[in-house]
């Protein structure tokens, strides 16, 4: 069994998971898009055009109909679209445990995530917010 990469743990983000902006996002264009935005802007700014045309960025990434719909609502804004950093480390330690729990070794997931195995037992006595 392979770990998640952070794109598929980005994929399985639920709207508690979000930032207040991007629940408003997701409130206009849906969840799976908002997820699209996330995995391919994360950690930058993106500019809403009040007219979005079909070779514009974000027409490409969801489609039309949604990129007028994001235009709709936030046309003219400027986006800060977050890293979900610590939300994705959540994820990863929650993984983490439940392999562990599973009867994985620590040695095993030490070297499908790339953490050292004080890394991972920091994890393991921590808890997820380690």
């Amino acid at each position: 069994m392979t770990h998640q990469t952070e794109q598929s743990r980005l994929a399985e983000l639920d709207k508690n998971d979000l930032t207040q902006l991007m629940r408003e996002v997701a409130d206009v264009i849906g969840l799976p898009d908002t997820q699209k935005i996330v995995q391919h802007y994360q950690g930058t700014r993106i500019f809403i055009p009040r007219l979005t045309k079909c070779q514009h960025h974000l027409s490409t990434l969801l489609g039309m109909a949604q990129a007028r719909l994001l235009s709709e609502y936030f046309g003219g804004e400027t986006l800060t679209i977050p890293r979900m950093a610590s939300v994705l480390r959540h994820q990863r330690n929650r993984e983490i445990i439940r392999r562990y729990d599973a009867g994985e070794t620590v040695r095993t997931l030490a070297h499908a995530y790339q953490l050292t195995d004080r890394q991972i037992y920091t994890i393991l006595t921590c808890g997820v917010a380690a």
